[in-house]
């Protein structure tokens, strides 16, 4: 008789320990640039030790779960300087951090092979990305950059007809597009008679067309789905 507390005992010692043991906690929180606050999409954060780590979605957020103890985080992205820290994961707990930008002097080189870098670590198809930088190069009618009118260039994306600015993806009509800015679907995405878009090319962080395999978080689209994101702005100085 005198067993069985004892083994219960051990029982609730051994089930105490394996909770403990398996205690997992998160840290989350906001990446942005140091200069203006502008959040950044697509930050490196790894941990070495693990051989693991996330990366920031479009709003700078990112969200890391792990077994309590300590660990070196190593944030990175390309043009700023790494963060190194470490952080003891004993708590859930937010903490956010800023990226200063990092200027260095290369050597000369010469380049051989222009080959496009393919992302080939996730199995997305049909996904075209186009940045605002290489939106703004792109030669348009009466110098105005134009989000939708760049898109044309992309393949299987087509005009919409003569003065519009809609376009038609792989045979698909015009209304068959979901256009998405920052998650609130546009109905009309042209003014002035269809000539321009509606979209600013200078507040525009990030530009996705999905043309096939579509997630099914954006509900069922016959032909595209276009989503676009927008800058944070800088919050720490006024620029006119």
């Amino acid at each position: 008789m005198q067993r069985k507390p004892l083994v219960v005992g051990f029982i609730l010692l051994f089930v105490s320990f394996s909770l403990f043991s398996q205690s997992k906690y998160t840290i989350s929180g906001i990446i942005s640039e140091a200069s203006s606050n502008e959040t950044l999409l697509g930050v490196t954060i790894a941990i070495p030790s693990l051989r693991t780590g996330v990366t920031t979605n479009e709003y700078g957020f990112y969200s890391l779960t792990l077994p309590e103890g300590d660990y070196e985080l190593q944030i990175s992205y390309l043009g700023y300087q790494d963060i190194i820290r470490t952080v003891s994961f004993t708590k859930n707990q937010k903490i956010n951090f800023q990226l200063s930008e990092k200027a260095e002097l290369l050597e000369e080189v010469v380049v051989v092979e222009n080959v496009e870098k393919l992302n080939i670590s996730k199995p997305q198809m049909s996904v075209n990305t186009l940045a605002a930088q290489t939106i703004k190069k792109i030669p348009v009618l009466l110098g105005e950059a134009d989000i939708i009118k760049s898109l044309l260039l992309l393949p299987g994306v087509s005009n919409a007809g003569e003065g519009a600015s809609g376009f038609n993806v792989r045979g698909g009509a015009a209304d068959q597009n979901l256009i998405l800015l920052d998650e609130a679907t546009i109905f009309n995405s042209s003014h002035l008679f269809g000539l321009f878009s509606v979209f600013n090319p200078d507040a525009i962080k990030d530009v996705k067309l999905f043309k096939g395999a579509i997630p099914s978080r954006y509900g069922g689209r016959v032909s595209s789905v276009l989503e676009i994101f927008q800058k944070e702005g800088n919050s720490k100085e006024f620029k006119m």
